[in-house]
């Protein structure tokens, strides 16, 4: 079953549009590195500074070995000192997905 991962995060005052940046590099890399990923979207909202990744992957299995590629170890050090808090990951089982 396909697996789709959020990865929310929170942005320190003055620094959501860097955030929003940074993710957004870090998932156009990942797209075109990880076989298994299939589809991103990157979200926010300017208000409250959240900034959340969506990716959908192939399987559970190919969303977990993100966490040990070197793009999302670089991509770890970048947001660190953009980010209030610890980063929120969430994985759900893909059940339905609609597209016009």
């Amino acid at each position: 079953m396909s697996a789709v991962i959020e990865f929310t995060m929170h942005a320190n005052p003055g620094q959501y549009t860097h955030l929003l940046e940074v993710y957004s590099e870090f998932a156009e890399q990942l797209k075109e590195s990880h076989e298994g990923l299939t589809q991103v979207l990157v979200v926010g909202d300017p208000g409250s500074g959240l900034v959340r990744g969506i990716g959908v992957f192939d399987s559970s299995g190919q969303a977990e070995a993100v966490n040990s590629e070197q793009v999302f170890a670089d991509f770890n050090s970048k947001v660190t000192p953009l980010i209030s808090g610890a980063p929120e990951r969430v994985e759900l089982n893909l059940v339905h997905t609609f597209t016009r």
